[in-house]
């Protein structure tokens, strides 16, 4: 099989009930054993085609044919230039990704956003990033991720992969950071898929200046770096989007 998969190939014969209803057994085990059912998916499907090939093949995927749009405030958007991550992701991959920042947003308005800036789009994956401002407006950990997972839930729904983005730090010292920590932790704990643009920012105070210049916003430096822990994610967020093709195609 050639090792650069074309997703229409992932159809699964009707008559083959057994591995149907294994596949459909599986799907009730708990979050923990994801990574479990897709190997034995893959090795039912693809029995010459082993984990290892699947994710080479995951890499060697044409990736410029994915959609993304990410979704969020300022940060997203790239104040103050316009310059985002996003713009350097997409000119350095090949993948169309849609910026849908809007500066000032809390989370629930960006769950206002999200059929017309989202779903319209028809994209494979979004990246949700939010809660910056949220903190500002005194919203808890809480609030803020019961909007994310009403999002999340929204997408998936509309078989679109959400992505959450963990915000990036502020300031430490204050109850914001504070909030914006809790909500990084309960959403590294929620089984969502997330990128970790905050853990590139723990560095010391001096560095933390230079990359938050106004100890809000990345600066070039920081936008560069965000960049380049979205491409070492990718490999992860596109295995979800394949396996999420799998399991559609073999649950209908």
């Amino acid at each position: 099989m050639n090792a650069c998969l074309n997703l229409k190939l992932f159809s699964i014969p009707t008559e083959n009930t057994d591995i149907k209803r294994r596949y459909m057994t599986m799907q009730k085990k708990p979050r923990k054993y994801r990574r479990f059912r897709l190997t034995v998916l893959t090795l039912c499907l693809f029995p010459m085609f082993t984990p290892l090939q699947f994710t080479r093949a995951v890499e060697t995927m044409d990736w410029t044919k994915l959609k993304i749009v990410a979704l969020g405030d300022s940060i997203t958007w790239g104040y103050p230039n316009g310059r985002s991550w996003t713009n350097l992701v997409s000119i350095e991959t090949g993948i169309q990704i849609v910026n849908r920042g809007v500066s000032g947003e809390t989370l629930e308005e960006m769950y206002y956003r999200l059929e017309n800036d989202v779903i319209r789009e028809k994209p494979e994956i979004c990246i949700i990033m939010g809660g910056t401002n949220d903190v500002f407006f005194g919203n808890s950990p809480e609030e803020m991720m019961n909007l994310i997972e009403q999002m999340a839930g929204e997408l998936k729904r509309r078989k679109i992969i959400p992505v959450i983005g963990l915000p990036i730090p502020l300031p430490r010292g204050g109850q914001t950071e504070d909030k914006l920590q809790t909500l990084r932790k309960k959403l590294q704990d929620s089984g969502m898929l997330t990128i970790d643009f905050a853990g590139d920012f723990a560095r010391s105070k001096k560095d933390f200046k230079k990359l938050l210049p106004d100890g809000i916003h990345p600066a070039d430096e920081g936008k560069r770096m965000m960049a380049e822990r979205l491409k070492k994610e990718l490999p992860r967020i596109v295995s979800a989007y394949v396996e999420s093709k799998l399991e559609t195609e073999i649950s209908n």
